[in-house]
């Protein structure tokens, strides 16, 4: 499925033609998909997004959202995504064409949110971020896989490297001081709309990412029926 990179900065960062409700309601619909996805297309499609449920092993345990499989490297990466955009989480505007200055600003303010929230030694853990820290069952049939990392994938554009700029960061994780006992010492921490951002500029800009959405695809067309074909 073709979908325009303008298009989706404009309404999920800019809040462009974005009315009460909107964001919540197509969040809802795409759901996790559009967010691994695009994970996917930044790995240049080395890496394979699984169906497989993933948790501790518990009903009562934390569950994450996907495992993503890197066939090359033999890894697992037991993936938590937050969708949370400016349009739906009252977070910083930003345009589509905005340069790197401004871009940087919004980084920050993002980052520094985060640390002070949800990965602040003062919050209660582990919480809907920090349970990505957590180590997960591997799923049935990638058991012999013994290198899992944890990966954090947000829509909005956010990063813990100074720079500010890269869709992908590393976190040690010691220097949090979290009151859990994390399974691992590194975090990985994507960002969607540092990514999209990056394709938008390259060259005249590109105007579209190809994206393998099963799960949205089927939702589109059970949409589609509801239209009156008249």
């Amino acid at each position: 499925m073709k979908l325009n990179i303008k298009e989706l900065l404009d309404f999920f960062d800019d809040k462009k033609d974005s009315q009460k409700g909107d964001a919540n309601a197509l969040i809802a619909i795409l759901g996790e998909d559009l967010n691994a996805s695009v994970y996917k297309s930044f790995r240049e499609n080395k890496v394979e997004i699984l169906e497989e449920s993933i948790s501790q092993g518990s009903k009562k345990e934390k569950r994450l959202d996907r495992w993503i499989l890197d066939k090359k490297n033999k890894k697992l990466f037991q993936c938590e995504i937050k969708n949370w955009a400016a349009t739906a989480i009252g977070g910083k505007q930003l345009k589509s064409n905005a340069n790197d200055e401004e871009t940087k600003k919004v980084v920050k303010y993002y980052w520094d949110r985060e640390l002070n929230n949800n990965l602040s030694k003062r919050a209660k853990h582990p919480n809907g971020v920090t349970k990505v820290l957590l180590k997960m069952r591997p799923p049935n049939g990638y058991k012999s896989i013994s290198k899992i990392e944890p990966l954090l994938i947000y829509w909005m554009p956010i990063s813990s490297d100074k720079k500010g700029l890269n869709p992908l960061s590393i976190l040690t994780v010691k220097p949090l001081h979290l009151s859990i006992n994390p399974n691992f010492s590194k975090l990985h921490i994507f960002s969607v709309s540092l990514y999209l951002r990056q394709l938008y500029k390259k060259g005249e800009g590109q105007k579209f990412i190809d994206l393998d959405m099963p799960h949205f695809e089927h939702r589109i067309k059970i949409l589609t029926k509801f239209q009156n074909k008249k």
